[in-house]
């Protein structure tokens, strides 16, 4: 995307593809798939909710959020990408939107699949279930990204976006970093 300039609906349609493509390039992408059912939106107005998110997965509704998703007009279990970021003015880099929608597919994935998020073999190599809210912080060379020291879920999230990416990639690095590829590459093969 360019600097400044607002994601464009045919821009996105385009970018969906790609990505659904490396999805099925890895076996997460077929006729039956639980992805499928995952739908991508378009977001006009800046979203105030989520007034930072390049793009958001909406995982659950209940209570008050149940409220404010449908006066919002969104569903769980669907991605949604905003037009505009409030929170970003015209000088700053959105990024790759490839890249946002590849991560938002890897919320998507552990939302239909939520035992592998709460696996043994998860906790161990993000040091955390998938569902834990809470930060934590290990070598900071043990992550793809500074976002995916957030929490378990988006280190996930960030790590699937770099294997999506190149799937075929020899990673290198410490070997915590290796095993949350290899964690990666072991749950497609699974779900797939």
């Amino acid at each position: 995307m360019r600097r400044g300039q607002p994601v464009r609906y045919e821009q996105l349609n385009r970018a969906v593809k790609d990505v659904q493509d490396e999805l099925e390039r890895v076996g997460l992408w077929y006729e039956g798939s639980l992805l499928t059912q995952t739908d991508v939106f378009w977001c006009w107005f800046p979203q105030i909710q989520f007034s930072g998110a390049l793009g958001f997965f909406i995982e659950q509704v209940d209570g008050l959020w149940a409220h404010i998703c449908s006066l919002w007009g969104y569903e769980a279990g669907h991605i949604y990408i905003p037009s505009w970021v409030l929170l970003q003015g015209p000088w700053q880099d959105r990024g790759s939107l490839r890249d946002i929608i590849r991560h938002e597919y890897g919320h998507a994935l552990m939302w239909h699949h939520p035992e592998l998020g709460r696996s043994s073999d998860f906790k161990d190599v993000f040091h955390g279930r998938y569902d834990s809210g809470d930060g934590y912080l290990m070598f900071p060379n043990c992550y793809v990204s500074d976002y995916a020291m957030t929490k378990p879920a988006e280190d996930f999230a960030e790590t699937f976006m770099c294997y999506l990416r190149n799937p075929e990639k020899k990673w290198g690095g410490p070997k915590l970093l290796r095993k949350k590829f290899e964690f990666v590459k072991r749950l497609c093969e699974k779900v797939g």
